[in-house]
């Protein structure tokens, strides 16, 4: 008999594990073993953990914490393996450029990652690297690029935002077939206090908003980095609501809205920079998507859960939630009437927006194509012995072989 909580595994693999490590493994490993979470949200499956994604009309550009940024095809569902952006570090985080900007017709990706770079490609020939960004001094941990002009934001490990002007010669037939390098137009440092994590540019892309582990909210002139001003008041929300690392940030109209490790979605008022709308859930909040259009924020979370709210009442109402992922849900984007989210689990699903908040069949989220399943299984379980009875069984016919 071994002590309270002592790890007395035979598998190899868990030797160096505590039990409450070795749970949480074996609870991984049953949620992708379930036949339902396998079929959820029609899942493309990369060729590694997926730590960010971009979205336009049937193509996604995955970033890799394989060292690589990866390009799938949402219609057939799968990942271009032969052709890929090859970094020496993961890739946190990839952006497509307004599609007014094309090399050879194709359009134009870039991917940010741990080895202090970004690179700039073309969607269609993904090998084919027009340009390397260098400047930053640790990782590059987020990225965004402005809605309609050749520029791009990037934050990092070093504390500081990056703003990037792509020249216009590069987005010509002619571009050079060996990459331009590229340094910074204007380097903001000496606000935040720990890592960049997330950053997010307004609808107009005439504001940046930056987070980080120092839990602060800061704005910045899109154009020139200068810090935001409001009435000649710098625009910015110190720590203290948040009480650690913000993974996120998004910004639908006059709302802020993040993600945190304090377990909180947070819905700011940008005017009163004070928090309106606060979500609190069971584990760490790792991405957030505000849908306002449908008066709902769809949060992720670490262990794989997606949570729907409800916002437009005021107080937020949990209406429906997703167990899908196995693993962190770390990228939430919205396309159309369509949302999608990123795992560490390696898949990206899509969801029907008005279809899961519609949902009449209970809280959890399973489409009707799945129910049947879903039912299936609930009574092969009901069926199905536990240890202890099957203990008692054996044991009650050990005593009838020895009658």
């Amino acid at each position: 008999m071994g002590f309270p909580g002592a790890n007395t595994t035979t598998d190899h693999r868990n030797l160096f594990l505590s039990d409450e490590q070795i749970d949480a493994i074996q609870a991984k490993e049953a949620k992708e073993r379930d036949p339902i979470r396998q079929k959820l949200g029609n899942p493309v499956k990369a060729p590694g953990r997926i730590l960010s994604f971009a979205i336009a009309d049937q193509t996604a550009v995955l970033a890799l914490a394989s060292h690589k940024a990866a390009v799938a095809n949402l219609t057939t569902k799968e990942c271009q393996k032969q052709q890929q952006v090859k970094h020496t570090g993961p890739v946190t985080a990839v952006a497509l450029l307004s599609e007014k900007y094309t090399v050879g017709g194709s359009r134009i990706a870039l991917s940010a990652s741990w080895d202090k770079t970004v690179k700039v490609w073309c969607v269609d020939q993904p090998t084919r690297v027009v340009a390397v960004l260098a400047g930053h001094a640790d990782f590059v941990k987020c990225m965004a690029a402005h809605p309609t002009l050749p520029m791009v934001y990037t934050g990092s490990a070093d504390k500081s935002v990056m703003i990037w002007k792509l020249p216009e010669t590069l987005f010509t037939d002619a571009a050079a077939e060996s990459p331009v390098e590229i340094s910074p137009f204007k380097t903001i440092k000496g606000d935040h206090t720990g890592q960049i994590y997330a950053i997010a540019l307004d609808s107009t892309g005439s504001v940046l908003y930056s987070t980080g582990s120092d839990a602060s909210i800061r704005a910045w002139d899109a154009s020139t980095g200068q810090a935001a001003k409001v009435d000649n008041e710098i625009w910015e929300i110190e720590r203290g609501h948040h009480k650690t690392n913000v993974f996120d940030i998004k910004v639908s109209e006059n709302m802020l809205w993040t993600a945190s490790a304090d377990k909180t979605a947070v819905g700011w008022d940008m005017d009163t920079r004070k928090p309106d709308i606060t979500m609190q859930h069971k584990a760490f909040v790792t991405s957030v998507l505000p849908v306002m259009q449908a008066g709902v924020v769809i949060t992720g979370t670490r262990g794989g859960d997606i949570s729907v709210w409800r916002v437009s009442a005021g107080a937020p109402e949990l209406i429906r939630e997703i167990h899908a992922h196995s693993d962190d849900v770390v990228c939430l984007r919205q396309q159309g009437r369509l949302f999608y989210s990123s795992s560490l689990d390696e898949t990206l699903r899509v969801w029907d927006i008005k279809e899961v908040i519609d949902f009449k069949g209970g809280m959890s989220y399973v489409p009707p194509e799945l129910a049947a399943l879903r039912q299936q299984q609930k009574k092969a379980a009901e069926t199905m012995l536990t240890e202890d009875e099957e203990r008692e069984l054996a044991e009650l016919m050990d005593g009838l072989d020895e009658l």
